[in-house]
């Protein structure tokens, strides 16, 4: 396991108590020729980069989801059966 895997394991655990299910990494990207010619017949070079987003989750009982955010150090709390009012760009707004 990587060292930011580890990481973000470890902040879970001291967030919510427990262990979470699974941590996934999703690599950045860029395209560094042309933007929306993919689809068009044009040309488009996808390069991944080395920076990253991470996750750590597990189910929970409830319909609520919990968002914390290591890099803002912002936590926001959605209920999936209410409509969400949108606000200022925080961490809620970014998912």
């Amino acid at each position: 396991m990587s060292k930011m895997a580890i990481q973000v394991q470890l902040a879970f655990e001291e967030r919510f108590g427990s262990a979470p299910e699974h941590v996934i990494r999703a690599p950045g990207r860029v395209n560094l020729i042309g933007e929306h010619t993919d689809y068009s017949g044009g040309f488009v070079l996808p390069v991944a980069l080395e920076h990253a987003v991470w996750i750590a989750l597990r189910p929970r009982p409830d319909q609520r989801v919990v968002l914390h955010s290591l890099d803002f150090a912002e936590t926001a709390e959605l209920v999936l059966s209410e409509p969400q009012k949108i606000g200022r760009a925080s961490c809620r707004e970014r998912v």
